[in-house]
């Protein structure tokens, strides 16, 4: 276990108390940083003597002050873990048959290998709006962009912009 690190805790009325513990340090899913810190204090024992214990709580970096020349390094820190990237609906644009309308596909779908262009999702939907277009049933295609378009027509369109698609 790493030895604690000590710090000064300032205490909500402004009064500091000098040399308390760091053992850890922690940032939340918000990005906050809190600290988990020991203060020294004294408490009656049973038969009325009084010993020192010490009182751990979590604090943010606004309680705490630094102390000049300690190392703070040895800290151990856990950090929040990077949000996965936003996901990314990729279509695939493919002819039926030569001439005809087009069949989107979900990029990835064994049906639509090496077959059409990949695009976003807003230009899967514009495609399969257009006559004869249809959405591939052995993919993610037909499940996920045509209930798009049938909420579309019957709620009216979604303004560009709006984040919906």
């Amino acid at each position: 276990m790493t030895p604690p690190v000590p710090i000064t805790l300032v205490l909500p009325d402004g009064q500091m108390i000098g040399r308390v513990r760091l053992y850890e340090r922690q940032q939340l899913d918000s990005g906050l940083w809190m600290y988990r810190v020991g203060a020294p204090l004294w408490q009656t024992a049973l038969g009325g003597d009084v010993e020192p214990v010490e009182y751990e709580t979590w604090v943010t970096s606004a309680e705490l002050r630094p102390i000049p020349g300690v190392d703070m390094s040895a800290v151990p820190t856990i950090r929040r873990a990077s949000p996965p990237p936003p996901a990314r609906w990729a279509w695939v644009l493919a002819r039926r048959e030569a001439g005809s309308a087009v069949m989107v596909h979900a990029a990835g779908c064994r049906l639509a290998a090496g077959h059409g262009r990949e695009v976003g999702t807003e230009a899967a939907l514009d495609a399969l709006a257009r006559p004869g277009a249809v959405a591939c049933t052995g993919c993610d295609a037909a499940e996920v962009l045509v209930p798009i378009l049938e909420h579309g027509q019957d709620q009216g369109s979604v303004p560009a912009g709006d984040g919906y698609v």
